[in-house]
């Protein structure tokens, strides 16, 4: 093949790439220095409070659009991505409410103190909030709006600072989720305002057929995609439960850290990798295994690099910052670098878990995922401390992240030859 017209081929993909990475890079190093600054106001357990209301909401907002929204990317044209879309914004509520009822019913049932029922109350807007905005996402992702996207990353950072910020003086406990609240509403206007233009209704015989099609989604790739949630996401709970809300605060607040250029790469390169990696499958499955490469030795590099400088000067700077009240910060720092370290070799590219259809591996891994944070808790707990739990957690979710990165590079190897 020739390399020029390789080149060529992938310059609008590495274009998309900048431009979503730099409305990210530059909402990102607001959403940094306002956490440290948001942090340091709020202290730790009003901070362990928000990691676990971020943990369910993420949870939640998973299984409220059955991962349908999938369907949305890697349609074949408008029609059929636009029918994907109102339909999605049917069924998110239903799925919404009938979670929404089932978790009240369960907090009523074991939680006596009003704190725990409103947190849940307050998880369940947010998650549909999310849940709709992730759906326009995905819209805008199949028109390559990826300018719309990378801006909205940006006003969406600042209003949720802005908002934390001024909320501390009248919700003292509550101000980082009503900030969190608030800001992803005005992003639902925003969304809503720019794919008003195909709102309609829904072809219900065209999704009856579209979900025939990618049955795996429902059968594999819900319950994965459930699992992994829970899996990245039941440590704060289960650290509020068992070691109490300022542990859980500051487990959060270095994972928010660490994962900050994590989450910088993998939103500006994910989005647009996803949409790449559907069309090269069909066209250079050669070159989709040569920009997957590319991607995952980028990707590390920095991530080592970060983590270096976290866990040197980052962290003398974070504790001067916190007077060193923030105990275990630099500890719990470097333990969950390794957890960071391994999740960043696949997380940028882990949307070839639809596009390769590998839902039931993914499934597989993620039960995996799942069992290491509950054998991580019990001999945390069992011990009487926490290190043990993170020490666990890091280790061995840090090899199963290399061991799926490995098995996917592998595939593409083996259906290049074919």
């Amino acid at each position: 093949m020739n390399p020029q017209v390789s080149q060529n081929t992938l310059k609008p993909f590495y274009k998309n790439i900048f431009i979503m990475f730099r409305g990210t890079l530059f909402a990102q190093v607001i959403a940094i220095i306002g956490a440290i600054f948001v942090a340091k106001i709020y202290g730790e357990e009003a901070y362990g409070i928000f990691g676990v209301f971020i943990s369910i909401i993420s949870i939640v907002s998973v299984i409220s659009t059955l991962q349908l929204d999938k369907c949305i990317v890697i349609s074949k044209d408008d029609t059929e991505s636009t029918n994907w879309f109102n339909f999605l914004l049917f069924l998110t509520p239903i799925i919404s409410l009938l979670i929404s009822a089932l978790l009240f019913a369960f907090s009523i049932y074991f939680f006596e103190e009003k704190l725990n029922l409103n947190l849940i109350f307050l998880s369940l807007i947010g998650a549909s909030l999310l849940s709709f905005n992730l759906v326009n996402e995905n819209l805008l992702t199949f028109k390559k709006k990826f300018s719309i996207l990378s801006n909205s990353k940006i006003f969406l950072t600042i209003s949720n600072i802005s908002f934390q910020f001024l909320l501390y003086y009248y919700f003292n406990l509550f101000g980082l989720i009503l900030g969190f609240l608030i800001s992803q509403f005005l992003l639902l206007l925003f969304y809503f305002f720019k794919n008003r233009n195909v709102i309609s209704k829904p072809n219900l015989k065209e999704i009856k057929k579209g979900i025939k099609k990618n049955n795996t989604i429902i059968k594999y790739l819900l319950p994965s995609s459930a699992t992994n949630a829970i899996a990245n996401n039941l440590m704060p709970i289960l650290i509020l439960t068992f070691f109490g809300a300022k542990e859980a605060g500051v487990y959060f607040f270095s994972l928010k850290i660490l994962g900050t250029p994590l989450f910088l790469i993998s939103s500006s390169v994910s989005n647009v990798f996803f949409q790449k990696s559907s069309e090269l499958l069909n066209e250079n499955k050669t070159e989709l295994l040569k920009l997957t490469k590319k991607i995952v030795s980028i990707n590390l590099i920095l991530m080592l690099a970060f983590l270096i400088v976290v866990n040197t000067v980052g962290m003398t700077i974070l504790e001067s910052i916190f007077n060193h009240k923030w105990n275990n910060l630099r500890s719990y720092s470097l333990l969950l670098s390794i957890l960071i370290l391994g999740r960043s070799a696949f997380s940028p590219i882990s949307s070839l878990v639809v596009v390769l259809n590998k839902n039931l591996e993914s499934l597989i891994f993620n039960i995996y995922l799942f069992m290491v944070n509950l054998i991580a808790v019990y001999f945390g707990y069992l011990y009487n401390d926490i290190t043990i739990t993170i020490l666990i957690l890091a280790i061995f979710g840090s090899v199963g992240y290399i061991s799926l990165l490995a098995y996917f590079l592998n595939h593409l190897k083996t259906i290049v030859k074919k």
